[in-house]
């Protein structure tokens, strides 16, 4: 009997995707039953994935692979509806499980009916999930000047409720809640909302009056000191809840508060997760994909004030190898001339990469054998890296990039904002805020040799944070290098824009991370057999 599980707010998949690889016997153990998620192109992957895994690894369909190596993005679409209809059945059960909707504005009614339908009365099943995680982030609080309060007019800070509601009126043996570090911070009228949230997962009768268990909450990294008088576990600090992945074989400095919820009738302690000796490079996981170039879309001519507002001017740049090559050269040997770069460099010239941008699927031997997590991205069907394109760059960003993968390759760390204008004042960006000191890494190359930071939604609007190390590709993060970061295996296909696949990256939690949670949940469960 496969254990049920109900992903809401699923983002793209990635706890799903952690629980549903552990295996038994090479018998799936987890089985997702429904998965929730209001934004339609994250519903798609995640209804593109449930179809992949309605087979045995041996048996996906090469149709399915045949998706994944279509490099239109529109001719994809219709390549997987293809798909979908010469495996109904599959189709059909994978239609079910995904569910495009929003929570808080759906009928409560309409959830729990397909929540019942889903479970079949099953009562030892596992929920995972976090809601909309804005409202908490220590970067969205400063941006609206919030300082610690937040605002409670903000529905976001209250769709835990909802979470909360599942427990209380569908009781799982087990759930996993994950929100940003800012959880930890934030308050409401002076109260941490954090003490509010543990209480009310503890005891969900506070609120919704029907339901019928208490839970246990536990850290996934550190035991209980001691537990109270209602057999709560205590712990020393807050920060206990704080899972920091780079400790856990995570190639990702990724620090995000995650809740173990063990309903009181499963007695059971839980394991906690063992760190790894070694971390997981960003070079580990993304050096064996292809080399690319990045795009290239125009060139900023000048800037000038009208009407109290500034406005800038632009103009086409031609986008080929050549011209690429002639520009990121030229950069390349005036930066060469600075005071300290010299060393590290010789004059040979930078060979544009034979794959050029790329492609949204370029066939290729990746991952290497020499990947530390090369069993884990692999699939020898596939035979190649889907969503793997460059995306294009203004002209003069090319040279702030190349400029901050050389000092980093020089200096073994990233320049801060004030280094780009000792350099040369053309390399400040034409922004009201460059010299304000608020966004001193507001180009942050990725270092090759420590895990990166941590991916957010925000690469989505431009790759200043994501800077590739290599001065010889001159770009940001692809989405392949992004969700390489985020442990996604290489068959996992995000679907809609490049900007759609960026953001359901950004949101996700990685699935290797989940995979390790997966392991404790399920040595809970057996334990209570």
């Amino acid at each position: 009997m496969k254990i049920p599980i109900i992903d809401i707010f699923a983002g793209p998949g990635g706890l799903c995707e952690g629980f549903s690889n552990i295996p038994s016997n090479n018998k799936q153990v987890f089985e997702s039953k429904l998965s929730i998620e209001m934004d339609s192109n994250a519903h798609k992957t995640l209804e593109l994935r449930s179809f992949f895994r309605k087979f045995s690894r041996k048996n996906v369909p090469d149709e399915y692979y045949q998706v994944m190596r279509e490099s239109d993005i529109e001719r994809r679409e219709t390549l997987k509806e293809e798909l979908y209809k010469r495996y109904p059945k599959q189709a059909k059960q994978a239609q079910e499980e995904a569910w495009c909707t929003t929570l808080g504005v759906v009928p409560a009614k309409e959830v729990d009916r397909r929540i019942q339908t889903a479970l079949k009365g099953e009562k030892n099943w596992v929920l995972i999930g976090g809601p909309p995680c804005q409202a908490y982030s220590l970067v969205g609080r400063s941006r609206r000047q919030w300082k610690e309060n937040l605002d409670k007019k903000d529905v976001r800070v209250h769709l835990y409720k909802e979470y909360l509601r599942i427990i209380a009126k569908h009781s799982p043996a087990v759930f996993v809640m994950e929100n940003v570090k800012g959880l930890l911070s934030s308050k409401i009228d002076g109260v941490k909302i954090f003490e509010f949230i543990k209480r009310d997962l503890s005891n969900p009768a506070i609120v919704f009056k029907d339901a019928e268990y208490k839970y246990k909450i536990y850290s996934l990294t550190t035991n209980p000191v001691e537990f109270d008088s209602e057999d709560q576990p205590l712990y020393n600090s807050d920060l206990d809840f704080l899972i920091r992945s780079e400790e856990y074989g995570i190639p990702q400095k990724r620090h995000r508060v995650i809740l173990l919820g063990i309903r009181e009738d499963v007695k059971v302690i839980p394991d906690i997760l063992g760190k790894s000796s070694n971390p997981v490079t960003l070079k580990d996981v993304i050096g064996d994909l292809p080399k690319i170039r990045s795009g290239i879309n125009r060139s900023f001519v000048k800037s000038e004030m009208i009407n109290g507002k500034k406005k800038r001017y632009y103009k086409t740049a031609v986008d080929s190898d050549q011209n690429w090559s002639d520009l990121t050269n030229s950069f390349r040997s005036e930066i060469i001339s600075w005071n300290g770069f010299a060393k590290k460099y010789d004059l040979l010239e930078i060979n544009t990469p034979k794959q050029g941008v790329g492609e949204e699927f370029i066939k290729c031997d990746t991952p290497k054998k020499i990947n530390p997590l090369y069993s884990w991205f692999h699939d020898q069907n596939l035979e190649g890296a889907a969503n793997h394109q460059s995306r294009t760059h203004l002209v003069q960003d090319l040279k702030r990039y190349m400029f901050s993968s050389m000092f980093a390759k020089t200096y073994g760390r990233f320049p801060r904002l004030h280094e780009f204008e000792e350099h040369g004042n053309e390399l400040l960006p034409d922004h009201e805020n460059a010299k304000s000191g608020k966004f001193t890494d507001r180009f942050r190359v990725q270092l090759p040799n420590e895990p990166a930071t941590t991916i957010t939604s925000h690469i989505s609007k431009d790759g200043h944070y994501f800077i590739h190390y290599d001065p010889e590709q001159c770009r940001s993060l692809t989405v392949r290098e992004a969700a390489r970061v985020q442990t996604f295996p290489d068959n996992y296909l995000f679907c809609g824009s490049r900007t759609a696949q960026y953001h359901q990256v950004g949101n996700a939690v990685p699935p290797l991370l989940a995979k390790k949670i997966a392991e404790i949940v399920l040595k809970v469960l057996m334990q209570n057999v």
